[in-house]
């Protein structure tokens, strides 16, 4: 599970993320506004300002979420963004964006248990839904006392291993393994887009309460 090469694995990790986030803000600019505005809808993110429909973040971090929920969840006529952008052939074979593109479309969402913190740049996780138990690299969590966290998580193949889109839904804490009963299953596309969508709902009342947290009662 987790790598022989951890410290070879962790240089390459940091060496494609900036490539990664790049290639991701390219896809997001192939969405058309029907797009953004479907997906606002879908996260109660719509509003409406001077008569006109509008994207309408609560919290800077909501951002990373919703865009990342374009980018792999909104699949009108079946095609997600991510898919688009691989079919477009914009990259060389053997480059690293043709190589993270042909991963990233493999891509499944899913909420994890944060079971071991592995440094300098991982955990492993217990995938609540599968049961299965994975390494996934993640710099910012192997810096912190993360075990018992609950994370909603896009994941895909990095190697023999697996990284994630970089949209971190911090969404609880459990202290004993033996509260998680794993369904044991596979979610179908519906089903994957359906627990995404609950995971941003819950993500964003845990932002709302820590703002309210930071600005006394009365805030919204």
């Amino acid at each position: 599970m987790i790598p022989n090469d951890l410290e070879k694995t962790v240089k390459e990790y940091k060496r494609v993320w900036p490539i990664l986030t790049q290639l991701q803000m390219e896809i997001i600019g192939l969405a058309k506004k029907d797009a953004f505005l479907a997906c606002a809808k879908r996260l109660g993110m719509l509003a409406r300002q001077d008569g006109k429909k509008v994207v309408v973040f609560e919290h800077e971090l909501e951002s990373d979420v919703y865009h990342d929920y374009l980018i792999y969840m909104h699949r009108p006529r079946g095609m997600s963004l991510v898919r688009q952008m691989l079919n477009l052939n914009r990259y060389p074979q053997g480059s690293d964006q043709k190589n993270l593109l042909e991963n990233m479309v493999k891509a499944r969402f899913s909420v994890f248990w944060v079971k071991e913190v592995i440094r300098p740049a991982g955990f492993i996780g217990l995938d609540i839904v599968s049961g299965e138990e994975n390494f996934i690299l993640d710099r910012s969590i192997a810096k912190q006392d993360a075990v018992g966290a609950v994370l909603g998580l896009r994941i895909f193949p990095f190697g023999d291993i697996w990284m994630h889109t970089g949209a971190n839904l911090s969404i609880g804490r459990l202290e004993d393994q033996s509260e998680i009963q794993p369904q044991n299953k596979l979610l179908t596309e519906k089903e994957e887009r359906e627990l995404n969508e609950e995971a941003i709902f819950r993500y964003r009342e845990v932002l709302r309460e820590q703002m309210e947290q930071e600005d006394g009662p009365g805030y919204y």
